[in-house]
């Protein structure tokens, strides 16, 4: 699951016509969801190969509820309505392309038609299950297991139990070594090299966006794939503010559960933070410190984005087209 917010950016060389100012996307199953603030688009591919685009307004609860525009509970929430779009994006793609799929069963010469609601009731139910399930999996291997580990390695070296900076850059480095060894190990399947190869086709469409080109995939192929605004340089950024959170709010001596029990409400505000400095190194992205804040994020994505074929291009240009067309008309 990703979330990127470009700023507007004027080309030196082609000015820049009418768009919107911000754009994002993630990849999803053989597709990609664009988003600006108000609009989004869902680009799927067919397994018969044709494109069928989703696309609809984006309601914000932050717009009703303004404290949720303030500083650091923006960004949690600003995660949360991207998480909920990205899921419902996943959900849609996973839905054509299992629909494209499926051979009408018979029954002699008559087909047997299932209910579409009943069928649509099944399928909400189990991928609430599916949610479930990798919520669950996910506290166990990236919150319950790093901290349960160094509570073990402490016995070894008791110093880890007597500092607060040794415990918890201890525990985040596992949350990190973990991670990256599940991204890694994903990345050989031939369905996550393909979601990848979206994920890389959706960054070179916002660069060419960002740029003022047209989205096209001629103008799409000059630009790399990884972005610096990525959701990846976000993970990286969590990690750094977690270590920071946790030496000043978690102390050493506590139990693994009552540890784990007070990670979890820290989570908004390390989200928050993280969004803030996420936003901050956008801004300031040619100072070099900045460069350097955000190159872990961009070496990582040499596994999590792939160099994308024609056709995926053709799918991202046609998300963030839509998205441009609906930003034009409501302007």
């Amino acid at each position: 699951m990703e979330a990127i917010m470009a700023k507007k950016r004027v080309s030196r060389r082609e000015k820049k016509p009418e768009l919107m100012p911000q754009a994002g996307g993630q990849a999803v199953i053989e597709g990609v969801l664009m988003r600006s603030k108000r609009f989004y688009a869902v680009a799927v591919r067919t397994p018969k190969g044709k494109i069928i685009i989703k696309k609809g307004p984006v309601k914000s609860q932050a717009d009703r509820f303004k404290f949720l525009k303030w500083p650091v509970l923006r960004g949690f929430w600003a995660l949360v309505e991207s998480m909920a779009l990205g899921f419902k994006g996943l959900d849609y793609s996973a839905r054509i392309f299992e629909d494209g799929e499926k051979k009408p069963v018979k029954r002699g010469k008559k087909r047997v038609k299932i209910s579409k609601a009943k069928q649509k009731a099944k399928e909400d139910f189990a991928m609430a299950m599916t949610y479930v399930v990798s919520i669950v999996i996910a506290i166990a291997v990236f919150i319950y297991l790093p901290v349960q580990l160094t509570k073990l390695l402490a016995k070894a070296a008791p110093a880890l139990d007597e500092s607060r900076t040794l415990f918890n850059s201890s525990v985040v480095t596992m949350k990190f070594i973990f991670f990256f060894l599940y991204v890694w190990g994903i990345s050989f399947m031939d369905d996550v090299k393909r979601l990848f190869m979206y994920h890389g086709a959706e960054h070179r469409a916002i660069y060419a966006y960002e740029d003022g080109k047209s989205i096209t995939v001629k103008n799409m192929e000059k630009y790399r794939t990884m972005h610096p605004r990525c959701g990846t340089a976000f993970m990286f950024i969590t990690i750094l503010v977690s270590v920071v959170v946790f030496i000043l709010l978690l102390p050493p001596h506590y139990s693994v559960l009552k540890r784990v029990l007070l990670e979890l409400p820290l989570i908004p505000l390390i989200a928050g933070l993280s969004y803030e400095l996420l936003k901050y190194s956008a801004r300031h992205q040619k100072n070099p410190l900045m460069r350097l804040f955000i190159a872990p994020g961009m070496a990582f994505q040499r596994i999590t984005t792939k160099v994308p074929d024609k056709k995926q291009m053709l799918v991202a240009a046609a998300a963030l087209n839509a998205v441009v067309a609906m930003e034009k008309k409501k302007a």
